[in-house]
């Protein structure tokens, strides 16, 4: 059958309305029931899906009431979170940067402290080399000297026979 309906909605949702009521009456379709017990049916029908939409509709608000009313607070608490977190990550930025300069700092000490090691082998080389020269100097002082006492005593001889 065609109606003429008035209403605000726009013409596209009104034949969609049409068109689920029409659907709901060709669900209780049956030879057996007159036109006005069919439409009632698919009223009942469509009231009792109604109902029980309102009745989810009440359980989720009332699931809902709880967090809805805690969000500003959530938002408000969120939003120190992230206050937080980006003066944390900035103090982690700059002990970043602090602990780079500190690292290069170390490397260049690093690389004075390996230049003065070798610094100190060439010389503990060269000490070791006067040493070992001293030695053999003392080794020949010792022989001249043991030389010259024994020259000492043959000239001392020698004055004796003269």
């Amino acid at each position: 059958m065609d109606y003429t309906l008035t209403s605000e909605l726009d013409k596209t949702q009104i034949q969609q309305i049409a068109a689920y009521v029409d659907k709901k009456i060709k669900e209780v379709d049956n030879d057996k029931l007159t036109r006005e017990n069919q439409l009632l049916l698919a009223a009942l029908n469509i009231t009792d899906e109604m109902y029980n939409l309102l009745i989810k509709h009440k359980k989720l608000k009332d699931e809902a009431k709880e967090p809805i009313e805690k969000y500003p607070r959530l938002r408000d608490d969120y939003q120190s979170l992230i206050m937080d977190y980006e003066k944390v990550k900035a103090d982690f930025e700059k002990s970043k940067d602090d602990f780079m300069e500190s690292m290069k700092k170390i490397d260049d000490l690093n690389s004075v402290i390996n230049k003065i090691k070798q610094e100190i082998e060439n010389k503990d080389k060269i000490i070791k080399s006067k040493d070992n020269n001293l030695k053999k100097l003392r080794e020949n002082l010792q022989k001249l000297q043991d030389d010259n006492l024994d020259l000492n005593k043959k000239v001392k001889e020698l004055e004796k026979d003269l």
